[in-house]
């Protein structure tokens, strides 16, 4: 009974990691099949300074520009979201999500994403589950 805490503590994580991954892959399919998901392009990126120092860092965070057309007309906004490198060139196609009510609030749908958001949740789920197991006996 000595391991059980910490099992405990690595089912609950398991769990929550598997959860937050089922739940990124639903909210992705939900997304793309929203009428208010589009194709865009990357026009171009606009350096910001990274705030958040992380190890490696290059201090510089590139966020894409965005055209995508809606039915109100043609939207070209700064994406909130920005990343230390360049993840795919000027003039690439994205599927872009936006908000019919203010156009530029979207979000890029981009397949590093996916990866980040649902296929990593999911595969660490499984190792703390298995620990919790291996622990547990």
């Amino acid at each position: 009974m000595e391991g059980w805490g910490n099992a405990r503590l690595f089912w609950a994580l398991g769990v929550v990691f598997i959860v937050f991954g089922l739940y990124s892959i639903i909210r992705r399919r939900k997304l793309l099949k929203s009428p208010h998901t589009v194709t865009g392009q990357i026009l171009r990126y606009e350096e910001f300074p990274d705030t958040g120092i992380q190890r490696g860092s290059t201090g510089i965070l590139y966020h894409p520009v965005i055209r995508f057309d809606t039915p109100s007309g043609t939207v070209e906004h700064v994406s909130r979201i920005g990343s230390s490198m360049r993840l795919q060139n000027s003039g690439a196609s994205v599927n872009v999500h936006y908000n019919p009510k203010d156009p530029a609030q979207f979000e890029v749908l981009s397949d590093r994403d996916q990866l980040r958001q649902q296929t990593l949740p999911l595969i660490a789920g499984v190792v703390f589950l298995a620990l919790a197991t291996a622990l547990s006996f």
